[in-house]
Parts: C-alpha cells; structure tokens; sequence
C-alpha cells in the first residue's frame, strides 16, 4: 500500500503559512488595526487579500514535484490540502470581518452578532476540478494555486458583506453597498465604482475577474424602514446622485476580456519600472 502523504503535507503547509503570516508585514499592520478597534471594512478586505497570498505562498512551497507522488497534483490530494487551507482562510476572514463589524456596531449602539457564511462547496470543487484536470502538468496545475487561491479569499469576505448587508435589510434597517474600485482599474470595475440602497444594486456588484482589488463595503443604521409596512427610506440627493453610476454601457465577454488582459499589461509594466 502506497504511503499516504497527505498528512506530511499539510503539516508542511500550516508550518509555511505561519512563516508567510508571521513575516507579512502588511498583515501585521491590519492585524493591529482590527485589535484596536480602528479598522475599516476596506482593512477587512486587506486582510483578506494577505490571507489569501500568504496561504498561496505556503501551498507553493509545499506543493512541488519533489513532494507530490509521480510529481503530480492528484485529486485526492488536491482536496485534502486546497480545501483545508481555504476553510482555514475562510474562518480566519469571517472572524476578523466580524470583529471589525462588532467595534463598528458598538459605535451605532446596534446589538447585532455577525452572520458567517457557509463554505461554498461548490465555487471551490469547481476550482479543485481544474487544478486536477486529466493530463494537466504540475505547471499549468499550480497556476491555480496562485491568484485563484486570492481571489477566492477576497471572495470569501464579499460572501460576509453580502450576507450581512442582505439580513440587515430584512431586519429593516436602512443598508448601504458600496464598491470602491482599485487605482488604474479596468473600464469595467471603472463602471461599477458606487453606492446604493441594498437591494437596488447591480447584480456584478459582487462580481470580480483575475487580479481584482476593488473592495465591497455595507454599512447599516439602526432605523430606516418600518419592517412591519415595508415602507422604505428617502434618498437623500447625495444618495441619489451615487446611483447613478449604475447607468453604465453593459461589456460583452469579448470586451471585459480585453479590459483584463490590458489591465495585466500595466501592472507588468508596473512591476518592471
């Protein structure tokens, strides 16, 4: 019976992740933050971006051709290491997204506890599914181990945001979404950038590509709408005047492909200045 390796692995894999996390400095910075009860939601999203790079960087290192069987990324093994670490990610995004949600709240003097989501099974299964297609190379095969594993992390505190945004508003409390678009993003995020009353936003604005750093934010008040008559709140104009960002030219596959692909060529120009 061939030895089971996985267990050898993951070990190696929490060892590098604590080496990653320990030696990030950034993380250290809004690890601070969120203990002292200054951190923003945006932080939050910060946080989730170092989760994710340093949990990237702890599956690379472990995961070579000199320690997988054949040199290869079996199924099996995919599972029992990708899996874990993204749970891991995920709790660790979910508790510092509640953390600085529970300091915002005592500000408003709102007693509510944050609401975790699920894991979702079936966005990852898709993403161990291509990383362990048949006949992939190891190469082509750890090319989704590397910004897959961080936008998926940025995706897991979307997940928080959208939950909560959405229980709020049931709640009958008036809720804000909020997309921040990155610096020298693409026409795209461009056109998505804005506020809007939950419930009245678009329906991308959860949505990002590759390498997307645009940030998604809520924020709640205690009273805004009578949950009872469902009678909602008034715009203000400056609320009104943020919607309409929505009014934006919809891009087809082809162009929003155009858009990634030119916004990779900036950041290589970037890196390379």
């Amino acid at each position: 019976m061939a030895k089971d390796v996985v267990p050898e692995l993951m070990k190696s894999i929490e060892k590098a992740f604590e080496i990653h996390t320990a030696n990030d400095k950034t993380l250290a910075r809004v690890s601070k933050r969120i203990r002292d009860g200054t951190a923003t939601q945006e932080d939050g999203h910060v946080y989730a971006i170092r989760i994710g790079k340093d949990s990237s960087r702890a599956l690379r290192d472990v995961l070579t051709e000199q320690n997988l069987p054949d040199g290869k990324l079996y199924y099996n093994i995919a599972t029992r290491t990708v899996i874990p670490t993204l749970e891991n990610n995920q709790a660790l995004v979910n508790e510092a997204a509640a953390q600085i949600q529970k300091t915002a709240d005592a500000k408003k003097k709102i007693s509510l506890n944050a609401v975790k989501p699920d894991f979702p099974k079936d966005r990852i299964a898709g993403l161990i599914d291509k990383m362990t297609a048949d006949d992939i190379e190891l190469e082509d095969a750890l090319i989704w181990i590397d910004e897959p594993i961080i936008n998926n992390s940025e995706a897991f505190y979307d997940d928080f945001v959208r939950e909560n945004a959405e229980f709020r508003s049931g709640a009958g409390m008036k809720t804000t979404i909020t997309r921040i678009a990155e610096s020298n993003c693409c026409k795209w995020c461009a056109d998505l950038e804005g506020s809007w009353e939950y419930g009245s936003q678009p329906d991308e604005v959860f949505a990002r590509h590759e390498f997307c750093r645009c940030s998604v934010t809520f924020q709640s008040e205690r009273t805004s709408q009578n949950v009872w008559s469902k009678k909602s709140w008034q715009s203000t104009p400056e609320e009104i005047s943020r919607r309409k960002s929505t009014e934006r030219k919809t891009m087809s596959i082809a162009e929003r492909q155009q858009a990634l692909e030119r916004l990779m060529i900036d950041k290589e120009k970037a890196k390379r200045r």
